[in-house]
């Protein structure tokens, strides 16, 4: 990947919007167990020199942190241990794997309508910024898709989230079905304001 700059690091610094912590908590949970043994202490001293003072122990899990710092986090482990994009979508499907609280929250929605009624409302439950709707459900093809408004930090992020989306979704469907997210518009790509995400599955 191409280094970030200190310019785009100082326009991400100063983007509004917050995170729970409980996002760094399951990052670091993701890179103990698959990244090398000091991977970690590399991320947190890329941020540093970054002049991002984060450690992710310190992360309080329903603490609100710098949205900024979360989007620095995900490219300091592609500079830091040398990950390609499909390795930040990867992190993004183990989170909703790990956490408790999203898989419960996730099978209690099986009707994939209701499913969606409640997507709003768990999104501004993580994040002060962004607006994440889903917009249409088509039964006949099995497609979810769903807009995410005002929330313009990073591709890096992008590509977390169709991971994370992909495996949330799976979470509501039957344990032998198959779901693929794919975003089809983004705002970095595309000169959109916003980012679209389709969800398809198999039943």
């Amino acid at each position: 990947m191409t280094p970030i700059t200190p310019e785009e690091i100082k326009a991400l610094l100063v983007k509004q919007g917050d995170v729970r912590g409980v996002v760094f908590q399951t990052d670091a949970n993701y890179l103990s167990k698959y990244g090398p043994p000091d991977a970690l202490q590399k991320v947190e001293d890329k941020l540093k020199e970054w002049g991002v003072p984060f450690q992710y122990k310190q992360a309080a899990p329903l603490g609100w942190y710098p949205e900024s710092w979360r989007t620095l986090s995900l490219l300091a482990v592609k500079e830091a241990l040398g990950w390609d994009d499909n390795q930040i979508r990867e992190m993004g499907k183990y989170a909703p794997r790990v956490s408790v609280i999203v898989k419960l929250f996730f099978k209690l929605f099986p009707d994939i309508e209701k499913f969606a009624q409640q997507i709003p409302h768990y999104w501004r439950k993580h994040h002060t910024s962004g607006d994440l709707v889903v917009v249409n459900i088509d039964k006949n093809k099995n497609i979810v898709t769903a807009h995410l408004k005002n929330f313009s930090f990073h591709p890096v992020v992008c590509k977390y989230l169709e991971g994370y989306f992909e495996q949330a979704t799976k979470l509501t469907r039957p344990a032998d079905a198959q779901v693929v997210c794919q975003e089809t518009q983004c705002s970095f790509r595309d000169n959109t304001d916003y980012e679209v995400y389709q969800v398809h599955f198999s039943k």
